[in-house]
Order: C-alpha cells, then structure tokens, then sequence
C-alpha cells in the first residue's frame, strides 16, 4: 500500500472499453506501492476531453483495440496521434492482447509508445509502467521477437551480427527473449558477471543504456541474426 508523504508517485490513466477489465487494473494498480491511477476511460475521446480540461499524468495505459459497438472502429494509434499533439509529455504504453507488425512498428517508430501483452503477468506490467514512467521504452519480448522475424518490414539501418561473436549473439537473443542475465548465464553455461560483461560491450556498441534501449535499437535497425545457434 502507498506509504504516507510519498512522493514519487506515478499517476496513471487508463484507457480500455471492457469496463470489468478496465476496473480490475484500476483496483490491482492502486493497491501498488508507488502508482495511482488518477483516471479511468472508455473511449479515446473521453481522455481527449479530460487532457484539453487539464488532467495530466505521467503514464497512459491505452487498450490498442477500442472499438464500441455503432461506432466508427478505433484503435490506440488514433489516440496517440492526438495525444502527440495534444499532450506530448505524456508517457504511453499500449496494452493489447495482438497488433500486426505494420502496427507495433508504427506504434513504436512513430509514436515511441511502449507494448505490453495482456497475456502476461500483472508483475510485468507493473514493471512496465515503470520503466516507462522513467522515460524508457518498454517492448515485451514476443512483439520484439516477431519484429525481427519479419521479413518484410520496413528496413532503414540493416546492421549484420557477422561481427558479432557467437556468445555476444546469443546474449542479444536472450536479452530480446525477456531473460534475466541469471537465466543467460544458465542457458550458455557461464557466469551472471561475465553475461553482464558481454552485456555492457552491447551497450557500448550500440550507444544504449539500459535493456529496453537495446531491444527498441535492435528493431528500428533490424539486427540479423546469423543462421549459426548460440
């Protein structure tokens, strides 16, 4: 529960039009240490109106489908347009239960919004607000997967891993499957500090900072991996 005199809460809304769904995290949220949720709303524009009139937050939770019955179908990429525009310092991750790629990548590209699967643990997602209440970039580890398999996807900086030796790949790939450097060290049969060694070199190399900087860096250039395993 929230401790008295805190200060460093993350104000949340959220943004979904199951409203049993919706009142569920709202209750699961506020009883987390650290977050309020200061809103809740059923439709893009509802948020909309409350932002023009003066609400602000740190973090949007926002459902990627949120088509009501007789109306026009809308999803959260039209509510992160007007909010890009609307309020550009709010922090935004879309949770969804699946987009195509077209629209992650555009989620992500365009908008620098956060994915999160609504398959996964209440822990992550709480994770998730945040890493993205800090400014990260939070992307859950299937969408970043299915983004790099793509083969059709749009490709400005192809960046070849031919470079990279096996161990420093095989590193990358657990770091893009969700893994702990605990759980890579297990996989390859090594050390947790020398994981977090290889890891560091990555950072270096790419200019990032953090985990989730290094799998937004790994979409937007399309790493290749090599047909060899780690």
């Amino acid at each position: 529960m929230k401790q008295a005199g805190e200060t460093n809460t993350v104000r949340i809304v959220l943004v979904d039009d199951h409203t049993l769904f919706r009142e569920s995290l709202h209750r699961l949220l506020s009883a987390e240490a650290g977050l309020e949720v200061v809103g809740e709303f059923s439709s893009a524009s509802d948020l909309v109106h409350a932002v023009r009139t003066g609400l602000r937050f740190e973090v949007a939770l926002i459902d990627f489908d949120l088509s009501a019955p007789g109306i026009k179908r809308e999803t959260g990429l039209d509510l992160l347009r007007e909010l890009a525009t609307l309020y550009p310092d709010a922090r935004t991750l879309l949770v969804t239960a699946g987009m195509t790629n077209a629209e992650s990548e555009r989620a992500i590209r365009h908008y620098k919004a956060g994915l999160f699967l609504k398959t996964e643990p209440i822990a992550e997602l709480i994770l998730a607000i945040q890493r993205t209440s800090r400014g990260e970039q939070w992307i859950s580890s299937a969408v970043a997967l299915s983004l790099l398999a793509t083969n059709d996807a749009p490709r400005p900086e192809q960046v070849d891993l031919a470079d990279l030796n096996t161990r420093e790949q095989a590193v990358l790939r657990g770091v893009l499957e969700g893994l702990s450097n605990k759980e890579i060290g297990h996989r390859l049969d090594v050390s947790e500090s020398l994981v977090k060694a290889i890891l560091q070199r990555l950072f270096e190399r790419t200019g990032v900072r953090t985990r989730s900087q290094l799998v937004r860096i790994a979409i937007e250039r399309q790493i290749v991996f090599g047909s060899h395993t780690g």
